[in-house]
């Protein structure tokens, strides 16, 4: 468990975390409030990601994902839902937030480390492997 630092990029600190614990396949929750953010959507048909930029502050409702190995380091891959001051809700993939408060909790799983690799089916880089 951990606080991530007030002004730091959630992904960025996240994968920092990562590798300094030497996780190299994990799941994690984080809640708190962003300061600013980046979502996407992926769209299936044209294999490629939709962005929005949430340039408010906005709670960080909830926000999952795992880490697994993506070209030799820690991936993370993260999902979230943000809340507005009007209480409209937002998700979506989660590209990069400036963190205002953020409480995360991280385990790691044991076993063979998950690497990803580019998946020509969907255009995604998924878990390689069963």
């Amino acid at each position: 468990m951990a606080r991530l630092d007030h002004k730091g990029e959630i992904i960025a600190s996240i994968t920092a975390l990562a590798e300094e614990m030497a996780v190299a396949t994990g799941i994690f929750s984080v809640i708190g409030a962003l300061s600013r953010a980046e979502l996407a959507y992926y769209d299936q048909q044209a294999r490629q990601y939709q962005k929005t930029v949430v340039d408010k502050a906005v709670e960080l409702v909830s926000c999952t994902g795992n880490i697994t190995i993506r070209d030799g380091k820690p991936f993370v891959h993260a999902h979230a839902v943000l809340a507005d001051s009007s209480y409209h809700a937002m998700a979506g993939h989660l590209v990069s937030g400036t963190i205002f408060a953020a409480e995360l909790y991280l385990a790691e799983l044991s076993g063979q480390p998950l690497s990803r690799a580019f998946d020509p089916t969907t255009g995604l880089f998924l878990w390689d492997g069963k």
